[in-house]
């Protein structure tokens, strides 16, 4: 957890005996029972509500008689740059197939294929995939189309992964000019269609791993993502199996490369992030390091001084064509509750920027290659951060995802935090027993005047709730929409990562998009940045895209600042005095009280959760894992509590539920240990009964 505040002494003091004795006792559980890790931070209940809202949307749009799905240039797919990018309608019941596209040139002819990737293949087309021809575009001025019938046997037995343009009378496998994938919810759509929901042909059963007791004391000396798995038995449904093998790929699967996997920066027990404070606890030879000891990284692929110092990770989000100059610096954003908001496309591009990215992902809502899907981020996370050489050649530094690996990536990372937002305005919202907090919810959901909207005078006016629905990331005037906006951060004086010494090169960050900045902004792009979560701040610091301020108070404060209500290029709220904030030192801290509060609840949340599977655990080391993050989620609700000097009666029975969950932690007996979880349990709900009315 991120040390940033005293911690109870008496709660540590339980959990390193727990630890010791956890080490040395034998575990009872059969070899059997190590086949598979657990669904961990992941939730089967999440990743249902997702699909099935999903495909309620999708029956109501025709099904799989109206598939639309977005085609574009794809860097580590495509063989060539191209600004091409349209769309591809699929009628999966007629054969009946669609694509416009503009950007391509209409002095070439072009080819479009489907492709039905092999079981074990990966997503680049190989000879042993299922290709269909479905024929030439034509140019209609700047849009090149076409539309071919199939046959309405076509699909009977053609699964489509991928779609493919190619040059005319050249095949997928030799040339992609631009590339587009089906999605997890497509394909788990077919596969209920034929009364197997989840039961996906591609995915691979996972292979057993036995680790000795040796092994384990290792893994627990020296902390390694591999070392956040736990073993359990095989899942009882094909989704959580999905999850699970998503969630061992997330955090084993190095694909080829230099050691890296997803968990590298995503730790599971760090909130799906990763800190400074926890990156000094890694030893040297962490892949997290592979700049300081792989001499073919040692220039242009990370710098060492800025990561140890301020977690700060280089991405080439501008291309790979100048990497001494063309990179940013910037840090992990936790990957919870990606669902139901942070992916939203932003129709018509209501805060000026362009589709694609169809998903906003990473700080500049433009982190994926391709169409912007967080299906094709996973791809262009692979080609960043994974190579043994700065070549980044396909086959050689790395191998690419098989349809099957993105599929259970996907699925993981869909389902993991809430499955929804919260409700902090009207009937049902919530209501905070602390005044402090109770006050920063309403300063956090009280307009300017200038707005039109109600206005409570007497309080300071965040606007808040503009950006941040709910808490989440989701824009009031455009809900269900996850914008971007130039605040200005990035212009900051006294950044701590400009102020080493010596000093590092650490270019500025345009943010969206490739195009040249707009005045007073710096950098490759527009200058604005994807609008984050709020419920998991107060314990994922540091914050913003550069790691610039470090609690959850200073973050809310930067809102209060000049540099905010003056940032240049900002299209949002503010003009003239209508939407200006300035609060109060006070009603700055109220409202990083709620911030932390709302953080407090949700750990409890997932904890309370996180405990009931381990209930049903049918292995102690099953058991075991889930206990470990429900220890860890309830250090985090004790730490951003304490540190805002926030419900002491409640954080006296959150210390008694991680006390009495380290003794169930090493607890073989599973009606001892389950007696122990309903003992935490009953603790964790009526610490949130002190919290909430």
């Amino acid at each position: 957890m991120n040390a940033r505040c005293p911690k109870l002494v008496a709660i540590a003091v339980v959990l390193m005996c727990a630890l010791a004795v956890l080490f040395f006792e034998r575990d009872t559980s059969s070899d059997t029972e190590k086949e598979l890790t657990s669904t961990g931070l992941g939730s089967v209940e999440n990743l249902e509500a997702a699909y099935n809202e999903w495909e309620s949307q999708h029956v109501k749009n025709g099904g799989d008689r109206n598939i639309t799905l977005p085609i574009g240039w794809f860097d580590g797919l495509s063989t060539g740059n191209n600004a091409g990018h349209g769309q591809v309608r699929l009628n999966l019941i007629d054969g009946t197939v669609s694509v416009e596209v503009e950007g391509l040139s209409s002095a070439e002819g072009w080819d479009f294929w489907l492709i039905d990737n092999g079981p074990e293949s990966s997503v680049i087309p190989d000879p042993d995939d299922a290709m269909i021809r479905a024929g030439s575009l034509r140019h209609e001025g700047k849009t090149a189309k076409l539309e071919a019938n199939l046959g309405s046997d076509a699909f009977s037995s053609f699964d489509p992964d991928l779609f493919v343009i190619t040059r005319a009378g050249k095949s997928p496998i030799e040339d992609r000019a631009l590339v587009g994938t089906t999605t997890l919810f497509h394909r788990l759509y077919r596969s209920k269609q034929g009364n197997h929901l989840g039961v996906l042909a591609d995915l691979p059963q996972p292979q057993a791993e036995e680790r000795s007791l040796f092994q384990r004391v290792i893994d627990a000396l020296s902390p390694s993502a591999q070392a956040q798995i736990g073993p359990i038995p095989n899942p009882s449904t094909p989704m959580e199996l999905l999850i699970t093998e998503g969630r061992r790929s997330f955090f084993n699967d190095t694909f080829e490369g230099n050691g890296r996997t997803c968990g590298t920066c995503h730790r599971e027990d760090e909130n799906l992030t990763i800190t400074p404070d926890f990156i000094a606890t890694l030893p040297p030879n962490d892949p997290l390091f592979v700049a300081e000891f792989v001499p073919a990284l040692s220039a242009n692929f990370e710098n060492p001084v800025l990561m140890r110092k301020f977690g700060l990770i280089l991405e080439n989000v501008d291309g790979f064509d100048d990497l001494p100059n063309k990179f940013v610096m910037r840090g992990v954003p936790h990957t919870l509750a990606l669902l139901p908001n942070t992916l939203a496309p932003v129709a018509g591009g209501a805060d000026g920027t362009t589709i694609p990215p169809n998903e906003r992902t990473g700080w500049g809502g433009d982190g994926a290659p391709g169409t912007g899907t967080l299906r094709e981020f996973i791809l262009g996370a692979i080609t960043q951060h994974y190579p043994k050489t700065l070549n980044r050649q396909v086959g050689v530094d790395f191998i690419l995802a098989t349809n099957a690996q993105m599929d259970a990536l996907e699925a993981f990372m869909k389902s993991t935090g809430r499955r929804s937002d919260l409700v902090l305005q009207g009937p049902g919202a919530l209501s905070l027993k602390d005044e402090r907090a109770a006050r920063g919810q309403a300063i956090f959901n009280n307009p300017s005047p200038g707005l039109g909207l109600p206005n409570d005078p007497n309080i300071g006016a965040g606007n808040c709730f503009l950006c941040h629905l709910n808490a989440g990331a989701s824009d009031f005037f455009f809900p269900g929409q996850n914008a971007n906006f130039n605040t200005n951060v990035e212009q900051l004086p006294s950044q701590p990562a400009d102020l080493v010494n010596p000093p590092q090169h650490n270019p500025p960050d345009g943010g969206f998009g490739l195009g040249p900045p707009p005045p007073g902004v710096f950098g490759i792009g527009n200058g604005s940045f994807n609008t984050p979560v709020l419920v998991e701040a107060a314990d994922t610091p540091p914050f913003f895209h550069n790691n610039t301020i470090t609690t959850i108070e200073g973050a809310v404060d930067f809102y209060n600042s000049d540099a905010f209500n003056k940032a240049p290029g900002f299209g949002g709220i503010i003009t003239g005095n209508a939407g200006l904030i300035k609060l109060a030192a006070t009603e700055v801290e109220a409202v990083g009280a709620f911030l932390r509060v709302v953080n407090g609840l949700e750990n409890i949340r997932s904890s309370i959760d996180l405990e009931t599977r381990a209930k049903s655990a049918v292995s102690f080391s099953q058991a075991q894992e889930l206990l470990r993050l429900s220890i860890a989620e309830l250090a985090d609700a004790l730490e951003v509590l304490q540190c805002g000097r926030l419900h002491h009666d409640a954080r006296v029975k959150l210390a008694q539920a991680a006390a009495i969950d380290a003794i169930a932690l090493v607890t073989s007996n599973r009606t001892l240990r389950n007696a122990l979880i309903d003992q935490a349990i009953h603790l964790k709900r009526a610490a949130r009964a002190d919290m909430v009315n």
